[in-house]
């Protein structure tokens, strides 16, 4: 008896195991030897490719339907429908003659046709200047897509998706409405307007966000809200904060956009209050906990990672030669704007205490092949301190960003070589220089 009820319970749970399983498998010929990705959700997983058979195969537990963005080669991305319990097969060829992707499996019908390009786009231009009418135009396009989706041959349950992934892409077209206009401080009717028509078309539910473009989309409009602000660029984070708590009111959509906010300022107290006041999904919390154990090799206290690392002159310099003095380290990189809009306020800090015993150490994160476009704006900038070249060393880098690699970033060491902060302000920040003075007894 006790045999038989194991046998069902077991027999059980393999069922529901099976109705919620998704397979995706691969079969890439010719590869570029870029891992192919599948991005659902939160999750953007590798998937690990026979380099003789060419074949590699995704699992995966699906308690819903939802949309994966599938890149495989680089620049080349495939939105794929998926349903749990159902499969998927996707082969790539590049050989003459050949299609280069063909779909296979239970889900390939409606994988192919959401490639196609099915659907009217709504044309919102440069040119347009009215937020009502191209509002009008938007809706409109709406409308006659949704049509189209009522009389696609396939299942209640794609349509249902579809009708939403259209509009995602109706409140994606009103994104690209021309701002220029009003920006202007005499343009608030307009642009309160534009604002209005923007939260109307936020999605209503959480599984929205399964839809890869509504999070392009969500990530744009938070960009949008604060542009309209005209913010420093130190005052960003708690602007677009505010903007979010101001203007979305979804509970997913909130998280989804703190965490795109704040998972890189690990190591702030109070974003990381907010962050887990907010982010709830177990996936994610785990990926912010995982980099939070990471943040603890660079806390106040630890030594520096260790270093050597060539300067502008080919000399090599190592974090032992700077020990002895206070070291203020900038890391940047010639693409950024962010960074090179705060040299003219690192050059005045470096002016203020030359002569005491503090180190500015510039970082260039570039890659190798622009080493001469790093030595150039150098001296376009007429940058001064110790400028040093990373080499491609990401793994040193990873350890003071293990979140995000971003830029600027500023680390302030003491006189052995120990963290300060991990995380010190910008040289334009006034509490910079006060930290420096508190430090010098000056």
């Amino acid at each position: 008896m006790r045999y038989s009820l194991f046998a069902l319970l077991l027999l059980l749970a393999t069922a529901c195991t099976r109705e919620t399983q998704t397979t995706i498998r691969f079969n890439v010929q010719d590869p570029d030897d870029t891992p192919p990705r599948v991005i659902v959700g939160w999750n953007n997983d590798k998937v690990s490719i026979d380099p003789t058979t060419g074949e590699g195969v995704k699992t995966m537990d699906l308690q819903a339907p939802t949309y994966a963005l599938i890149e495989v080669r680089k620049h080349d991305r495939r939105l794929c429908f998926l349903e749990p319990g159902k499969d998927l097969t996707l082969a790539y060829s590049q050989k003459k003659g050949e299609k280069q992707v063909t779909y296979g499996g239970v889900l390939a019908k409606e994988t192919e046709f959401i490639n196609q390009g099915n659907y009217a786009t709504t044309p919102i231009s440069y040119k347009d200047t009215d937020v009502k009418k191209a509002a009008q135009k938007a809706d409109s396009v709406l409308a006659l897509n949704l049509r189209k989706v009522e009389t696609i041959p396939f299942s209640k349950t794609f349509k249902e998706w579809e009708a939403k992934r259209q509009k995602v892409e109706t409140f994606a077209a009103l994104l690209r409405f021309p701002v220029y206009s009003l920006m202007r401080d005499s343009n608030v009717t307009e642009r309160n307007a534009y604002l209005k028509v923007l939260r109307d078309h936020l999605a209503p539910d959480s599984t929205y966000l399964s839809i890869p473009a509504y999070r392009e989309a969500l990530e744009q409009y938070v960009r949008r809200l604060v542009s309209f602000k005209k913010v420093k660029e130190d005052a960003q984070t708690e602007t677009r904060l505010k903007c979010i708590f101001e203007n979305i009111t979804e509970p997913s959509a909130v998280a989804f956009t703190v965490d795109q906010t704040l998972f890189h300022m690990i190591g702030n107290e109070k974003y990381e209050k907010i962050y887990r006041q907010y982010v709830k999904d177990p996936a994610q919390l785990a990926l912010y906990n995982e980099a939070c154990k990471k943040m603890d090799r660079i806390a106040p206290g630890q030594p520096c990672p260790d270093f050597s690392f060539q300067d502008n002159h080919g000399k090599t310099v190592s974090l032992a030669d700077l020990k002895g003095k206070f070291v203020y380290i900038d890391m940047w990189a010639t693409w950024c704007g962010p960074c090179k809009g705060e040299m003219p306020s690192l050059l005045k800090l470096e002016e203020e205490f030359a002569g005491k015993d503090i180190l500015f150490v510039s970082l260039s994160i570039d890659r190798n092949k622009d080493i001469d476009l790093w030595k150039k704006t150098i001296k376009e900038m007429g940058l001064g301190g110790i400028q040093l070249h990373l080499g491609e060393n990401w793994d040193w880098l990873k350890i003071f960003m293990p979140s995000s690699m971003s830029v600027p970033r500023f680390v302030l060491l003491d006189r052995e070589g120990k963290i300060i902060n991990a995380s010190m302000s910008r040289p334009s920040d006034k509490a910079t220089a006060e930290r420096f003075k508190q430090l010098l007894n000056l």
